[in-house]
């Protein structure tokens, strides 16, 4: 090979190894026009993977989720306590069947990763605070939209029910048989864009009455005082690991 083509070829594959470097991958499932691998310059953001993946028609925005490795370590030690949490628990035989239950229910739960994040794509143009920049190794899931409301926690059996706008979250409760030991104040209302929250439905401890979107999750907590002295955090922990599952984007 003469010297000056040797040269050229060298500068070609020195150029095509910095653009790789320079480089993002990102990861697009769902309800998506381009799903797969897409590769994105190093200081894309998010709206960047949004627009690459082109979500369809039937994408349910509300649920898309966000997937970043950085977040498993965390998440990791999350799903860890509380299992251990509901394995001391299953020691005491008032809660034994439902600790044991409820924790064969968590360990078949993924380590997913989730972080909270708008992924429509257009306003996350439109707000560059919210327009992150992406990380190589991020995964966009965008499902299409749900039509129940799922109860779990201190249930007979987690139920599957049809979501209604009109009937707010403390009502979904009164559809699944609860257990001697739910708290009988409280829910743990997970909406499927990652967000929780703790309401009151008693009485004394009322709020506002909260509407549930599709796919949103009602964690019934153990009642607080026959469990605080073993796992008081308990409840907490298992509403912030629900928030980080995924719905089903097949």
């Amino acid at each position: 090979m003469k010297p000056l083509a040797s040269v050229v070829m060298l500068g070609m594959m020195l150029t095509t190894s910095a653009q790789a470097a320079s480089a993002i991958s990102v990861e697009a499932r769902g309800s998506v026009r381009h799903p797969g691998m897409h590769a994105l310059p190093l200081d894309a953001r998010l709206s960047a993977a949004a627009l690459a993946a082109r979500p369809d028609n039937d994408a349910y925005m509300l649920g898309a989720a966000l997937l970043r490795a950085q977040a498993i370590p965390a998440q990791s030690r999350l799903k860890a306590g509380l299992l251990f949490d509901l394995e001391l628990l299953a020691a005491q035989p008032q809660f034994t069947d439902t600790a044991t239950r409820m924790r064969a229910e968590f360990q078949r739960m993924p380590v997913t990763g989730r972080v909270p994040q708008v992924l429509d794509p257009r306003p996350l143009e439109a707000t560059r605070a919210q327009d992150l920049p992406a990380q190589s190794g991020d995964r966009l899931i965008y499902p299409k939209r749900p039509d129940t409301i799922t109860v779990v926690g201190a249930v007979i059996k987690p139920c599957r029910l049809r979501h209604d706008a009109l009937t707010a979250a403390a009502n979904y409760r009164t559809q699944c048989p609860v257990l001697p030991v739910a708290s009988s104040d409280d829910l743990y209302v997970i909406q499927p864009d990652g967000s929780h929250r703790k309401i009151g439905f008693a009485l004394w401890n009322r709020d506002p009455a909260v509407s549930l979107a599709p796919g949103a999750v009602l964690y019934v907590p153990l009642a607080e005082h026959l469990v605080r002295d073993i796992a008081p955090t308990l409840n907490e922990e298992a509403a912030a690991f629900l928030a980080t599952q995924v719905l089903d984007a097949r």
